[in-house]
């Protein structure tokens, strides 16, 4: 179990630039990478996304920054969180508003590196306009993200893991099955 609790080190991080710093080697520390063990890679960010006290704009900045798609279904991570993202209302950077104004708010992250923020913006905004395209928007992705976390939840034996009658990114009660 402490190794789908590796995030905590990162709950004290109020901008996106010192969570990436220790990203990577936390995930290495709880043997969570990628290349180490895909399925618990996967459970980790499932963990992050569903349990960390973090705010949802930095859970989501985090996942777009730091996470390679084809190791994570990012529209999870935009599943679970777009909703608090969205009630912020945050303005699009106005090099982009024009083009991404439709496809919803943007986030509220701070970066001191310009390109991180373009970055993450421009992830966000093709997530999104990649969902309005396909017809199905982000709907679908907030029931697949629950599914997936219960799935979780269930294989590593914990009890009550909290998603489905908590608000994500309140603290859940981890207890172990009997």
């Amino acid at each position: 179990m402490t190794d789908l609790r590796w995030y905590l080190p990162l709950e004290q991080c109020r901008s996106l630039d010192a969570i990436r710093r220790q990203w990577h080697p936390l995930l290495e520390q709880a043997a969570s990478l990628p290349g180490q063990d895909p399925v618990r890679h996967h459970d980790a960010l499932l963990a992050f996304i569903g349990m960390s006290a973090l705010s949802p704009h930095l859970k989501l900045a985090a996942i777009l920054a730091c996470v390679d798609s084809r190791d994570f279904d990012l529209r999870l991570a935009l599943g679970a969180l777009d909703d608090q993202v969205r009630a912020s209302r945050a303005p699009w950077p106005g090099s982009v508003q024009d083009a991404v104004a439709g496809n919803g708010p943007a986030m509220q992250v701070a970066s001191r590196r310009d390109w991180l923020g373009a970055f993450v913006v421009g992830r966000l905004a093709g997530l999104r306009d990649g969902l309005a395209q396909a017809g199905t928007g982000v709907a679908p992705w907030k029931g697949e993200f629950r599914k997936r976390y219960a799935e979780m939840a269930q294989r590593r034996g914990l009890a009550d893991a909290g998603l489905p009658a908590r608000p994500l990114g309140a603290a859940p009660r981890l207890t172990r099955i009997k």
